[in-house]
């Protein structure tokens, strides 16, 4: 059962029964309740994680109280990996958004399976490629957009894969302004813009997209 249930996610995707028997094999389970500390950034790296349920948020702090939040991870995402195939430390902080359990990989057999899976190892290196990409476009969009048009290039990533209809998704102020490496003070401006133009509806933490084709117009993607 849990090997076809991960068939279905999309970092296992094209791996046959066989392949994800092996990492389950070598694969611990940890549970996080929300709120609770993964890892720190600068804690010494010795497990890699895929998300089995919940939500962690992979951020990094500056000084005591600036924090940007790189990325929300949902079931079948990974992380960990930075600090095992390079560093020795990890390089920002993982914590559990909700109550979460993960697999966990220790540095050994993570190396191991690297080395004895190419599939593995080929959508370990996509997911990278991936996450690259998706950083250089978050620095060209903090260099030529404004607050406006990098709040709506937020809200479009982190509610692509939300189905329900108009969109909605639970979202705090904060959270929102970490996300876009900011304060909160020009997200809420920028959010109360929206708001005006009937793009968005936002009331108690709960953001419902209104005008999709508008938002996407104002974050710069026409597709």
């Amino acid at each position: 059962m849990v090997t076809k249930a991960l068939q279905k996610v999309p970092f296992f995707k094209g791996l046959t029964s066989r392949e994800i028997n092996q990492v389950l094999a070598i694969a611990g389970q940890q549970q996080y309740r929300a709120g609770a500390m993964v890892f720190a950034k600068q804690d010494l790296g010795n497990n890699f994680f895929i998300v089995k349920s919940g939500r962690i948020k992979i951020f990094t702090t500056v000084g005591s109280e600036k924090k940007k939040t790189f990325a929300f991870l949902k079931k079948g995402d990974f992380f960990g990996e930075m600090s095992l195939l390079g560093g020795k430390v990890r390089s920002a902080s993982a914590q559990a958004v909700d109550d979460s359990e993960l697999f966990v990989i220790s540095k050994k057999n993570f190396k191991r399976l690297i080395l004895e899976n190419p599939d593995f190892t080929l959508k370990l290196l996509h997911t990278l490629v991936e996450r690259l990409n998706k950083c250089n476009m978050e620095i060209e969009s903090m260099l030529f957009h404004n607050i406006l048009g990098r709040l709506a290039e937020a809200v479009l990533e982190l509610s692509k894969d939300k189905r329900t209809k108009p969109v909605k998704m639970s979202i705090d102020q904060t959270e929102l302004a970490q996300y876009l490496g900011t304060t909160r003070v020009p997200v809420c401006r920028a959010i109360n813009t929206l708001k005006r133009s009937g793009v968005i509806d936002y009331r108690r933490g709960e953001l419902v997209i209104l005008n999709q084709a508008r938002l996407q117009s104002i974050a710069g993607n026409t597709k």
